[in-house]
């Protein structure tokens, strides 16, 4: 068991703490390359419920939204079907450990020279709901409906506050209260946001790993990634890939689970 506490709004000075009692994680990131999210219920020692908690290691860009700012946008856009996130914050001590230190030597003579590297913060945010694993389906209706209203979600957020999700995939659907919910925005982008592409998430690939050299690209899940963008690795994500993978996501889920 473990105490953690999180800010409700870390852009306040003085703002109250969330204070959780968590447990081992139950979802964790295996790959040595990648985020290495961790989440799991926690019991909020305040208010006396139960919330869900989440540890990752978030890619430190200045175009790149935290995950938890993208969800008070969409919060204050009024997008349906979609998780509240009560508490986020970077994780900034003292000692460097809280940010990736790789990226500072990616270019010293001493090192195989490898652009793909980014900077990662620890983040961790709250959600005020514990939603059910979408494989955990009671009916093909449900899981149709699952995916339909996470679809609804995807078209708030985009149409209404201009964020596309980039990575609708299994995980980061969850089903409460028989509602579909959509949630990971980590890979979001914020289509207002000018600049460079954003940094996303390394796909499940070892050539992907080993012989793309610009990782800003290579985006999502891959089971549920277009074929567009799996043929094409410098391509960019667009909503039309989302909704391809939406199909994938209800393909997969009715072949692997009768």
């Amino acid at each position: 068991m473990f105490r953690v506490a999180v800010p409700r709004d870390p852009a306040v000075e003085d703002s109250d703490w969330l204070v959780l009692i968590i447990p081992q994680a139950v979802a964790k990131g295996f790959p040595l390359v990648g985020r290495w999210t961790r989440t799991c219920p926690a019991y909020d020692i305040l208010d006396e419920k139960v919330v869900m908690f989440k540890d990752s290691w978030r890619v430190s860009k200045k175009d790149v939204l935290p995950e938890g700012e993208t969800y008070r946008l969409l919060k204050l856009h009024n997008v349906h079907n979609v998780a509240t996130c009560i508490a986020f914050h970077d994780v900034i001590h003292s000692i460097p450990q809280q940010n990736t230190q790789t990226v500072k030597f990616h270019q010293a003579k001493w090192t195989c020279r490898n652009e793909a590297v980014t900077p990662h913060t620890l983040h961790r945010l709250v959600l005020d709901i514990v939603g059910e694993k979408l494989t955990d389906f009671e009916s093909s209706r449900q899981l149709v409906e699952s995916v339909c209203d996470t679809l609804l979600a995807h078209k708030d957020a985009y149409e209404v506050a201009k964020i596309l999700h980039r990575d609708l995939s299994v995980g980061n659907i969850v089903i409460f209260r028989g509602k579909g919910i959509l949630i990971d925005w980590d890979l979001a982008k914020v289509l207002t946001i000018q600049g460079p592409r954003q940094v996303t998430r390394m796909v499940c690939s070892f050539y992907a790993q080993t012989h793309c050299t610009d990782f800003a690209v290579a985006k999502g899940t891959w089971q549920f990634m277009s074929a567009h963008l799996v043929k094409n690795i410098k391509a960019i994500h667009a909503v039309e890939d989302d909704l391809k993978s939406s199909l994938y996501v209800v393909l997969w889920t009715a072949l692997m689970y009768k």
